[in-house]
């Protein structure tokens, strides 16, 4: 029986579930439990046994665990404190609520501004199926898939946990910059057309039935990112765009205040950064896949 009270932090995954849990690493386990619902990272013995004794995942091994998560599934994930008494880190400015508690509020605010993220992206009746097995999957070998990529890997699930579509694609820009530590433009070059036989895996999305309704089929995340990310491009080069150069103006007319400013987050600024957004979302894949 697992020992809660060890437990400090844990992980909201919006729209994803993770069944009966799996292993991770081969030293911890990720199960829900059945207070808060979070995901929980259980560290294992070497003969993967649960002691009640050890002490329980520290904040910087749940962050990185939410940041696996949310990479494999292209879903927004926050990390929490386990008990409700932790205080907000910033103070809100207003009167003094005596019968409300401040750490509670401040948790679901966030986990309510992630499900907004989530269903801005997603239909909101479907769910993303897990995308491991129980045990032995080479995906759930975190520590060997992202060594030397984990500042990209943050940067890919911080930008995927944002609610507008433009702070989203400036984050993802982000992860395109890190590889060579510069503009972005050359990894989007090299890259580019590699983009339509690249390997992402696969992500599916089922839909809930409704009442009396026959359930819709399985929708491949993915496969429908790279549709239209080929679509857009399609349309970019018809148009005789340079692709590269075009990302890299959007990106500067949202993170300076110089000249080709989007000022805007509704209207046809906002259009067009959507329709840019599935290339930008898997070159910033390939980046944090492909390392430096």
């Amino acid at each position: 029986m697992i020992n809660w009270e060890r437990a400090t932090f844990g992980i909201r995954a919006v729209g994803l579930s993770i069944g009966e849990g799996f292993t991770a690493d081969d030293r911890w386990a990720i199960v829900e439990d059945d207070y808060e619902h979070l995901f929980m990272p259980i560290p294992l013995s070497a003969e993967g046994q649960y002691e009640r004794n050890t002490e329980h995942a520290s904040l910087a091994q749940t962050l990185f665990f939410a940041d696996c998560l949310a990479f494999d599934h292209d879903c927004p994930t926050t990390v929490l404190p386990y008990r409700s008494d932790t205080p907000p880190p910033y103070e809100a400015i207003g009167h003094r609520r005596p019968w409300q508690d401040p750490g509670r509020y401040y948790r679901e605010i966030i986990e309510s501004a992630i499900e907004h993220a989530h269903t801005l992206r997603y239909t909101g009746t479907g769910s993303l199926t897990l995308r491991y097995a129980v045990e032995g999957d080479p995906l759930t070998r975190f520590e060997d898939r992202f060594k030397g990529r984990q500042e990209a890997l943050s940067l890919y699930t911080t930008a995927i946990r944002q609610v507008d579509f433009l702070s989203e694609y400036l984050g993802l820009y982000r992860v395109l910059e890190w590889p060579g530590k510069d503009n972005g433009k050359k990894f989007i070059k090299a890259n580019l057309d590699e983009l339509r036989d690249y390997e992402f895996g696969s992500l599916r999305m089922v839909d809930l039935p409704p009442p009396l309704h026959q359930a819709e089929e399985p929708i491949d995340v993915f496969d429908t990112l790279r549709e239209r990310a080929l679509g857009r491009i399609e349309a970019l080069r018809t148009a005789d765009i340079d692709v590269p150069a075009h990302l890299y103006a959007l990106r500067n007319g949202l993170a300076h205040g110089k000249q080709d400013l989007i000022l805007n987050d509704l209207g046809p600024s906002v259009d067009a950064v959507a329709a840019d957004l599935p290339v930008v979302k898997l070159l910033a894949r390939m980046a944090v896949e492909k390392g430096r």
